[in-house]
């Protein structure tokens, strides 16, 4: 008899002997076949061996194709029995695994397995045990010693205290495990978890489990106890990624069954290939392994040994970029071609500009309107204040102050940009605003979703429009805050006999800015021609100021009817006094609550950071899965709305 088929009628028994251990002896196994390369020696050219899986199907005869060419397999057999295995078990000990009996199913099974070992399996199959209660804790250290093992799983229970059986500290065990797993070399790592509910208790020891995982090369093998809401997402995100596979169970008693089909995948489906390579030395070899209707594939070099899931799929480690699959689909296509055809038209339209002149009016009467100034080099290099400097780009910032002018944009930045005192062209400001939220979406789309890329492109789009709106309301305060000063020195000018015109002259040399810059702009435009009230109320306009308006409009009164315009500025001054003051008292009051909005509208935003820096896989579900991306949405309005509602409680016009 072949050892294949006793390595079959062992697993066999296992089953039987599990089932009736169970009290259950109806059950039948559901799980699915299951196909996988776990390592390649590929250092003898004419003799690389592949390790794999075949549960649920004959991997006697399997199918080799190495670079897509037909291979024919030297020998096939299964893993020899004196091959050095270690298996870490790991028990989830909560309140579901105990009181569905999966608790108690799962450790018979494990006992069965312990005691099936038999010949050279009985000391080269080895086994630690782990729980993942209240915290994860090594009950047996590695060990082939049958009597220390059994020993060790009748320690294997609940928590005594109520508090401890509803926690599960899966990742800290995980942890554990893996890292004993990794210090192992000499065996082959095989980590089963056996769970019935997700972690609630390590904390942030996901992050160090999932390292311990990747550098012990295990494959992991879990069985879900599926009990109300849990459906094993952590066990399935660690099999899918280094490699293994998940079985689910709904009735615990009938839990140790599928804990008997992972013993009979470890020690009676996993085969051994050996097959000549036709790849040089030093070159990449993807081979493919089919197992009746299941394949299975890995990429490794040439001449070189390889062990673990990831390392012989290293695309599933970049799973994360799901930007370059958007530009692999039809819409990324779609881009792609926008842009050559953008790229093209600018490129035609610069090389038109080059060999073509220009006869528009401005450019021939420009030699005439230069005067007798700086000309040749010197004109070349003076600077004009604009960021403008190539033919496209002004013609692109020409074409969007035509736009902006049409839709009434282009006054609005104007007057945004002369409040916030920014030395920018209103048409160059709103082009190449637009150019970088325009780059700043292609960016996002590129290198995520998007949802990604409209988070990403409308947050650069908010950003300009709040820092001008900061920097013009902090001028603005500042302003207000000069301008019962002013007025009283204004007031104190015109006692001295200086006339209203040569007071403001006066004053707006002595002020700071911003009312000093403002004030010698209106004496500016008042030696150009401009009325003098005219300038004020420019002034009043562009600083968004009702205060200056009003002193503006006292002295356009006075002026029209008569009086003393030193006491009517003074009796302003002092109204505006008292406003300040209120303005402040105000300010201060309202203080707690600015700063109560300014915290719990930073709050999910740092949080949020903390927690994609400290376990990113976590927080990528946000903006990865579609119910995730509904959820960041949703949170992102309701903070808006929270922020805009706290403003307006606290925000009391004077």
């Amino acid at each position: 008899m072949s050892t294949r088929v006793v390595g079959r009628l062992a697993a066999v028994a296992m089953v039987v002997a599990v089932l009736a251990g169970a009290g259950a002896a109806s059950a039948q196994s559901v799980s699915t076949p299951f196909t996988q390369v776990r390592a390649v020696d590929g250092l003898d050219p004419t003799a690389n061996q592949a390790t794999y899986f075949a549960a649920g199907a004959d991997g006697s005869s399997p199918k080799l194709t190495v670079n897509g060419a037909n291979v024919d397999p030297a020998k096939t057999g299964l893993l020899p029995e004196a091959r050095p295995i270690g298996n870490a078990l790991v028990f989830d000990t909560s309140a579901p695994m105990d009181t569905s009996g999966a608790l108690t199913s799962a450790k018979e099974a494990a006992r069965t397995w312990i005691k099936s070992r038999t010949g050279a399996r009985a000391t080269a199959e080895q086994f630690a045990i782990y729980t993942a209660g209240a915290t994860g804790e090594q009950v047996q250290a590695f060990t082939s010693d049958q009597a220390l093992l059994l020993g060790a799983l009748d320690r294997v229970g609940p928590p005594s205290n109520e508090a401890g059986r509803s926690k599960t500290a899966l990742w800290a065990a995980v942890n554990l495990a893996a890292a004993a797993l990794n210090s192992q070399s000499a065996l082959q790592p095989n980590l089963i978890l056996m769970a019935g509910e997700s972690d609630n208790a390590s904390g942030s020891s996901r992050a160090a489990a999932v390292g311990e995982v990747a550098s012990s090369r295990a494959t992991v093998f879990g069985i879900a106890y599926t009990s109300g809401a849990y459906e094993g997402g952590q066990l399935k995100s660690l099999a899918s990624t280094y490699g293994g596979e998940v079985l689910t169970v709904g009735d615990g008693t009938q839990f140790g069954t599928q804990v008997a089909n992972v013993a009979a995948t470890i020690q009676t489906q996993q085969y051994v290939v050996t097959f000549a390579s036709p790849v040089p030395a030093n070159q990449v070899t993807n081979l493919t392994i089919t197992v009746g209707d299941q394949t299975t594939s890995a990429a490794y070099t040439s001449g070189s040994a390889v062990a673990g899931f990831q390392n012989l799929n290293p695309a599933v480690q970049s799973s994360s970029s799901t930007g370059v699959a958007f530009l692999q689909g039809g819409v990324g296509l779609a881009l792609a071609i926008l842009l050559v055809l953008v790229a093209t038209a600018l490129a035609a339209y610069a090389i038109f500009l080059l060999i073509t002149r220009d006869s528009h009016l401005t450019s021939v009467l420009q030699p005439y309107s230069e005067g007798y100034g700086p000309s040749g080099d010197e004109l070349e290099s003076a600077d004009d204040g604009s960021y403008a400097k190539t033919a496209i780009i002004q013609r692109a910032v020409a074409a969007t102050e035509v736009f902006a002018e049409s839709q009434g944009y282009l006054g609005r930045a104007e007057a945004a940009l002369e409040r916030a005192n920014l030395p920018l062209r209103a048409g160059e400001a709103l082009f190449f605003y637009a150019a970088v939220v325009v780059i700043a979406t292609i960016l996002g789309l590129a290198f995520g979703s998007l949802f990604t890329a409209l988070i990403f492109g409308g947050f650069v789009a908010v950003v300009p429009p709040a820092v001008v709106s900061f920097l013009a309301g902090r001028r603005r305060k500042k302003f207000l805050a000069q301008l019962p000063d002013t007025l009283q020195l204004l007031s104190g000018t015109l006692r001295a006999g200086y006339s209203l015109m040569q007071g403001v002259e006066a004053v707006s040399q002595e002020v700071e800015d911003p009312m000093g810059q403002e004030l010698r702009r209106v004496v500016t435009e008042s030696r150009l021609g401009r009325p003098l009230e005219e300038s004020l109320d420019g002034t009043a306009e562009r600083m968004d100021s009702p205060d200056f308006s009003w002193a503006v409009m006292a002295i356009r009164i006075q002026r029209e009817v008569g009086g003393n315009l030193s006491e009517l500025l003074m009796t302003v001054a002092d109204t505006m006094t008292q406003r300040e003051r209120l303005r402040r008292d105000v300010a201060a009051l309202t203080a707690e609550g600015r700063m109560s909005a300014i915290v719990l509208g930073m709050l999910p935003i740092g949080l949020g950071v903390v927690m994609y820096v400290m376990n990113s896989e976590y927080m990528s579900k946000l903006f990865t899965d579609s119910l995730g991306n509904i959820m960041l949405g949703a949170s992102i309005v309701s903070m808006l709305v929270g922020f805009a509602w706290m403003k307006k409680i606290i925000n009391i016009e004077i």
